[in-house]
């Protein structure tokens, strides 16, 4: 059932399940790497700060780069996402066409697919520490 305009995968609910969780897998493990990572080049900025005496735009620096590091690699995640259960990113699309709303709260939502069983939409989100997915509620 999907609209000329639509783009999203239809998955039986235990096919994409069993994506998702092959997901969760990856990302654990590419988030205990990112942790890893970070650990000794937070460590090298406390020594900085704490043994010499660097400026504090040099400090500054170092504390973006390893935000930046951590924003590449977050949306490397999302990309590995929506590419491997090819997404339609257009959640507002959903919303309009099926009357629901997928709230935001505090998780990252990715995009839509819709579940064979249903024919319904679901929204696909990440924390980053997980994937997961839920239905819209009616939006009255």
């Amino acid at each position: 059932m999907k609209g000329k305009n639509f783009k999203a995968p239809i998955y039986a609910r235990e096919e994409l399940e069993a994506k998702i969780e092959k997901l969760n897998r990856e990302i654990r493990h590419l988030t205990d790497l990112l942790a890893s990572a970070i650990m000794p080049l937070a460590r090298i900025h406390l020594f900085l700060c704490k043994k010499t005496s660097i400026s504090d735009d040099i400090s500054q620096r170092i504390d973006e780069l390893i935000g930046e590091l951590k924003n590449v690699v977050r949306d490397a995640i999302d990309e590995m996402i929506v590419n491997e259960l090819q997404l339609d990113t257009d959640i507002e699309k959903y919303e309009k066409q099926y009357n629901v709303k997928f709230n935001y709260e505090t998780e990252r939502q990715l995009g839509v697919v819709i579940l064979r069983d249903t024919f319904k939409p679901v929204v696909v989100w990440t924390d980053y520490d997980e994937v997961r997915y839920y239905e819209g509620e009616r939006n009255e």
